[in-house]
C-alpha cells in the first residue's frame, strides 16, 4: 500500500522554496559576482526590507538574521517601562519567544489558547496587571490569530504594546489584509519551512521611523548613530546572499496560495466527513471570521481528533506515507509545557489530539488521490481509496 501511495507523491512539492530556485540562483549569483555579500555594502536586503514593507503595509522592515534574533532585537530595543515587567504570549509558539522575553530582562506569561490554536482576548484580559507591558500575539499554522483586531484595540485602550508573530503567516490575512499591520511591529520568519525559506532569516515590519532607525544602529548598521540610552550595537543582520534567495519567493507568495488553496479546500470538505474528526481548520462555512480557508496562507488543514492516541497512530502513519505534517507530542519544543522561562495558566486545550497536514503543490489531477490517501490515513482502513 505505502509503495503505490508514495507512487502518487513523487511530484509533490512540499519545500515551495524550489519553485523559485531559478530565480534564486539568479539572484545569489549577482551577488557573489558582485562581491557584496553583507547588507552594509550592498543593497538586496533594503530591497527585500522595502518589498516586506509594502507587502504588509508598513512604513519600513529591517532585516536580521533570525526571526528570534528580530524579536530579541525589539525587545531590546523597547524601553523597559517597569521593573521585571511582564509580556504575555500563548501557550503555543515556538520555545525561543519565551527565551528572547526572559533575556531582554522581562518575565514571559503563558495565556491559554482556544481550538484555533490563539489565545483571543478573553484568554487575554485576567492576566494583565499594572507591570503588563506587550502581548506577542502568534498568527499560527498558517492562518491569522481571529481575534487579532480585538486584541489590538483594548491593548491600545491601555497602553499595552502589541507585537504580532507573524513567522508562520506568510500570505495569511486579517479582514482581508496581510497579517502584521497591527500594533507597533510584526516579526516575520525565512526559516526552511516558511512559505518563504532562506534557511534561516527575519524581519521586523513597523511603522515608527525612530524605532526603524534604533532597530537599524542597535542591530548592527553601522552607518546610523546609536540613540541614547541603547544598549550598544549587536549584529542581527541578514545577508545579501539571504536577501537574494528571499526577494523572488516573496515576489511568487500569491501565486503560491493560488496554487495551494484548491487542494487545501478539497482535503477540508473531506476530512470534515471523516469519523474521528472533531474540528477542521481552517474552516469552509464562512460562520467564523478569520478562520475560513481564504484568510489562511493554503498550507496546512489541522484537525482535531477523539484522542491524543489516535493523533499519534495517524501521524505515524502519515510519516510511514511520507506526508509533511505535525504532531504536537510529548516533548515538543512549541508547547509551554516544555519552556522552563515561563509562568501562567496554560494547558487548557490537550495539545495531543491536534495534527495538521502540509498542503503539497501538486497537479490537479492528482488531488483527488491526495484527498483519498489522507482521508483512509485519519479513518484507519488501511487502503489507499483513489491512490491504490
Amino acid at each position: 500500500m505505502d509503495t503505490k501511495a508514495r507512487a502518487q507523491l513523487t511530484d509533490a512539492v512540499y519545500q515551495y522554496s524550489t519553485l523559485t530556485a531559478a530565480d534564486q540562483i539568479a539572484g545569489t549569483a549577482e551577488v557573489i559576482k558582485s562581491g557584496r555579500l553583507g547588507s552594509i555594502a550592498g543593497h538586496t536586503v533594503r530591497e527585500f526590507e522595502d518589498q516586506v514593507a509594502a507587502h504588509v503595509g508598513r512604513a519600513g522592515a529591517v532585516a536580521t538574521a533570525s526571526a528570534t534574533a528580530a524579536l530579541e532585537l525589539l525587545l531590546h530595543c523597547l524601553p523597559l517601562r517597569e521593573p521585571l515587567e511582564r509580556v504575555i504570549v500563548g501557550e503555543v509558539g515556538w520555545i525561543t519567544v519565551p527565551t528572547a522575553v526572559a533575556r531582554t530582562c522581562r518575565i514571559p506569561v503563558i495565556a491559554p489558547v482556544s481550538a484555533d490554536l490563539t489565545p483571543h482576548w478573553e484568554q487575554i484580559e485576567p492576566l494583565l496587571d499594572e507591570r503588563t507591558t506587550a502581548v506577542v500575539l502568534a498568527h499560527l499554522r498558517g492562518r491569522p490569530a481571529p481575534d487579532t483586531q480585538r486584541i489590538a484595540a483594548e491593548l491600545s485602550r491601555r497602553g499595552i504594546t502589541l507585537i504580532e508573530d507573524c513567522a508562520q503567516a506568510w500570505g495569511a490575512t486579517v479582514d482581508g489584509l496581510p497579517v502584521g499591520r497591527h500594533g507597533q511591529a510584526a516579526l516575520f520568519s525565512t526559516q526552511t519551512y516558511k512559505l518563504i525559506a532562506t534557511g534561516e532569516g527575519g524581519v521586523i515590519a513597523a511603522d515608527d521611523d525612530d524605532l526603524l532607525t534604533t532597530l537599524r544602529a542597535v542591530g548592527g548598521d553601522t552607518r546610523v548613530a546609536l540613540p541614547e540610552g541603547n544598549h550598544g550595537r549587536g549584529n542581527t543582520r541578514m545577508s545579501e546572499i539571504t536577501a537574494a534567495s528571499a526577494l523572488p519567493q516573496l515576489a511568487y507568495l500569491g501565486r503560491l496560495r493560488e496554487l495551494l488553496h484548491p487542494l487545501q479546500a478539497a482535503l477540508i470538505d473531506r476530512l470534515s466527513l471523516a469519523p474521528p474528526v472533531h474540528g477542521v481548520l481552517p474552516v469552509t462555512d464562512g460562520t467564523q471570521t478569520n478562520l475560513g480557508a481564504e484568510a489562511s496562507n493554503g498550507s496546512l488543514v489541522g484537525v482535531w481528533l477523539t484522542t491524543g492516541g489516535q493523533a499519534k497512530r495517524v501521524a505515524d502513519r502519515l510519516f510511514q506515507l511520507g506526508v509533511r505534517h505535525w504532531w504536537p507530542g510529548p516533548g515538543d519544543p512549541h508547547l509551554a509545557e516544555n519552556w522552563d522561562n515561563a509562568s501562567g495558566n496554560g494547558g487548557h486545550v490537550d495539545m495531543t489530539r491536534y495534527l495538521d497536514i502540509q498542503i503539497p503543490v501538486l497537479d490537479q489531477s492528482r488531488h483527488p488521490a491526495f484527498v483519498d490517501l489522507i482521508y483512509s490515513a485519519l479513518t484507519g482502513d488501511g487502503s489507499t481509496g483513489g491512490c491504490a
